[in-house]
């Protein structure tokens, strides 16, 4: 039972097999630190209770949210609660339950709660969550949480779906979650769920399959140089990105400058860390030329940590994946000015180009190559699509070589796609013709 050490913690990981593992501290009896299959570390503390008359455990934070310093006060104040004969797990509980009786619990403290304690221990996408918690908290913040009914719910729900109908389908399953998860026995922060019997009100879903065509990713990918793009460079150069290499928008929004290997060399690649990779693997990109063309003008600075960097950071913060999104639509009644608000042009409606998404180019990239004639099972690779079958589990070949064959002949077609530079000129649609 060795002594918990920040560095100790970084390195600790889930043996194959095995859902969750717990490490003691030796320097802190009671303390443990939980690692989980998906490489999510909390720290909990396990004691006598004297009121169960049983040992129990009472988590006190995910690592990073809390430091390993912080995680050991918390012990030593819990354990000056036991001696006055005090269950702090109870004393916890009670004031959740007090909360909700006398519903002093705002929505905007029951949203943080579901983040913190659900949502970050248990959930790769928790920052999805994050983000569609924000129109309801934005309608309701300061309201007691067990106040929002049903109709409250619908009302929201049915504005939202008006220009954003899977947004307000996401947005109803992360509420559903969470007030699910606030009237658990035991924590009972609400007493009912109003999401319970809610239809779908963003209707049903249809399935993506949106495509390019030359035409548009002529357009599209010369529109970008645009100096007058109503989005910022590092946005138009991430979209680029997605193209060149067919990375999910998130993946080319957080690229970092420290996880680009061989940058001027023919071998050079993006490796993607296991944290931004679905199912939690370490994940190889080779880049081709023209990716790199476009990731190195994104370096304007060489102390940047970030290739996209926020405009409101030093480069050390990269662009939100919503920004991708945001970009391409614009906005409706966005930025205020005095009393009135503007619109905000949008890329798709500046370039004078038909709906499609930031994922949409990921798509476009891959039908590109498979017209070219990459191999399917290639291109797979590339878009790292895993069916999570057996032959999956033990074959561990990276396929590097048929993957970096894939880009170049993706960056091959694109280039005769895009032909030469065209002159810029306020007609976009001259310019690209």
């Amino acid at each position: 039972m060795p002594k918990l050490t920040d560095s100790a913690i970084k390195a600790a990981k889930c043996p194959a097999g095995k859902d969750r593992i717990e490490l003691a501290d030796s320097s802190c009896p009671g303390l443990y630190l939980r690692v989980t299959k998906n490489g999510v570390k909390t720290f909990a503390f396990k004691y006598w209770s004297p009121i169960l008359a049983k040992t129990v455990t009472l988590a006190l934070g995910q690592y990073d949210g809390i430091t390993l310093t912080d995680a050991k006060r918390k012990v030593g104040d819990h354990r000056k609660e036991i001696a006055r004969d005090e269950d702090p797990r109870a004393r916890k509980r009670a004031e959740r339950r007090k909360a909700a009786n006398t519903e002093e619990l705002s929505f905007d403290h029951l949203a943080d709660q579901y983040i913190e304690q659900y949502a970050k221990p248990n959930k790769d996408s928790w920052k999805n969550d994050q983000h569609y918690l924000k129109r309801p908290r934005a309608a309701w913040g300061r309201l007691p949480a067990a106040t929002v009914t049903d109709d409250m719910a619908a009302e929201l729900l049915d504005e939202i779906a008006e220009t954003a109908p899977v947004s307000a389908n996401r947005t109803q399953s992360v509420l559903h979650k969470m007030f699910s998860w606030a009237k658990q026995p035991g924590r009972k922060l609400v007493q009912i769920n109003p999401l319970t019997d809610l239809d779908r009100r963003g209707g049903k879903e249809q399935s993506r399959d949106r495509v390019l065509t030359d035409d548009e990713v002529r357009t599209l990918w010369w529109g970008l140089d645009h100096p007058d793009l109503p989005a910022d460079r590092e946005v138009a150069l991430a979209l680029k990105t997605i193209l060149t290499t067919m990375v999910r928008p998130y993946q080319a929004a957080l690229m970092e400058r420290a996880e680009l290997i061989g940058i001027d060399s023919e071998d050079a690649q993006y490796n993607m860390p296991r944290h931004r990779v679905k199912k939690r693997r370490e994940v190889i990109v080779p880049l081709s030329d023209l990716a790199v063309e476009v990731i190195k003008e994104a370096i304007s600075d060489d102390d940047q940590t970030v290739v996209f960097p926020s405009k409101f950071s030093d480069g050390d913060v990269p662009v939100a994946r919503a920004s991708l999104s945001q970009a391409l639509a614009g906005k409706k009644n966005g930025k205020k000015v005095g009393d009135k608000t503007e619109d905000r042009t949008g890329i798709r409606e500046f370039l004078g180009m038909e709906h499609f998404t930031a994922h949409d180019l990921r798509r476009t990239a891959a039908t590109i190559a498979r017209r070219a004639g990459a191999p399917r099972p290639d291109v797979k690779a590339l878009l790292d699509h895993v069916n999570g079958d057996v032959t999956e589990v033990y074959d561990k070949y990276d396929m590097l070589k048929e993957k970096r064959q894939v880009v170049n002949l993706l960056a091959t077609e694109l280039r005769r796609i895009v032909g030469d530079r065209p002159a810029q000129t306020n007609d976009m649609q001259a310019a690209a013709a």
